[in-house]
């Protein structure tokens, strides 16, 4: 543990100069897109099914993918998918954010920059006895639920942007320990890291602007694709993934599937997630505070654990998420409060 408070220390006040261009850039980037934001169209209007009672600028995401795509283009030749998926998946959300598309486009694109990422990858089978075109269809359908489910947990301040800091730090943690990833990843889990703290500066609450389909389905794009490029080498890391975003998948795993089992539209907006329910109860700063730590403290220190202790991988994760489904559980979520 002491390790990585050094490692946390680190990461948060002595490297934090060194990166402050994308602190400042992000920055200046989000206050001018708070300022456009009546001439843009983006803003966010709400309704019975939101969590904010007024107009709020949104399309904060386009500051996050910008500059982490244009801050890591060295490596488009390395891997173009990366680029050419996220735009697009960026692209359509930003639509989306300005007149709402209907749904089979969406997937469409998602579905083509998961299959992008997923068929491109290294032939390397990192489960033995599993076919690779196997594990590649599971990949898309995985990777496309991901984009979706970030996009769904993006409902109260500072949850999303948080949870993308804290989850990067963890993802960075696990490979300075020994678990090898290409180069251009950790530019990647860097870049997220430094401008998502002014993101939060201005997404916290009460907020001053969204992230928006464009940065919340760009987020779980970046995620999952750096998710299935480590996982070449070696399916270990498929355990960190697992362990450090279980707050996420758990949760919004629960609630749709209970909506679909109940007859309910699962892509229709709703508030029976567990942490909507939770930020109605105890406010948003506080629900997006104790995810953020949880990971921090917890799943991240966990995840390294279980990655560098094969023989107990599958006990450790058990483990570790297991106190998140209780958590999630308490708050029943996918079904609707009893009045």
């Amino acid at each position: 543990m002491d390790d990585y408070l050094f490692f946390l220390v680190n990461v948060y006040i002595l490297n934090f100069t060194y990166y402050f261009s994308y602190f400042f850039v992000a920055t200046v980037f989000l206050y001018i897109l708070i300022k456009t934001a009546p001439y843009t169209g983006l803003i966010d209007i709400p309704n019975n099914r939101s969590s904010h009672y007024k107009p709020t600028p949104s399309g904060g995401g386009i500051a996050l993918a910008g500059i982490i795509l244009l801050a890591n283009l060295k490596a488009f030749k390395t891997c173009p998918e990366f680029f050419v998926g996220g735009f697009l998946i960026s692209a359509v959300g930003l639509i989306d954010d300005i007149k709402s598309l209907p749904v089979l486009p969406r997937l469409l694109i998602q579905f083509l920059a998961a299959a992008l990422m997923i068929v491109f990858l290294p032939a390397y089978n990192p489960i033995k006895g599993i076919p690779i075109i196997a594990i590649k269809i599971v990949l898309v359908f995985a990777g496309v639920w991901f984009i979706n489910l970030y996009n769904f947990m993006d409902g109260i301040d500072g949850l999303a942007g948080g949870y993308a800091n804290a989850a990067a730090v963890g993802f960075l943690f696990c490979i300075y320990n020994g678990f090898h990833v290409e180069e251009w990843n950790i530019d990647v889990y860097k870049t997220i890291i430094y401008i998502t703290i002014p993101f939060l500066i201005f997404n916290w609450f009460p907020s001053k602007i969204f992230m928006g389909d464009v940065g919340s389905t760009f987020l779980g794009f970046a995620f999952f694709a750096l998710g299935a490029r480590g996982l070449i080498y070696g399916n270990f890391l498929m355990y960190g993934f697992i362990i450090i975003m279980s707050f996420f998948w758990i949760d919004a795993t629960l609630t749709l599937g209970r909506r679909f089992i109940h007859g309910q539209k699962v892509f229709t907006a709703h508030k029976e997630h567990a942490f909507q329910k939770a930020a109605a109860k105890y406010g948003h700063w506080k629900v997006s505070t104790f995810i953020i730590l949880v990971t921090l403290f917890w799943l991240n220190p966990m995840a390294n654990q279980a990655m560098r202790n094969p023989n107990y991988v599958v006990l450790l994760t058990i483990g570790s998420i297991l106190p998140v489904l209780m958590i999630i559980e308490s708050f029943k979520p996918g079904l609707p409060d009893l009045k």
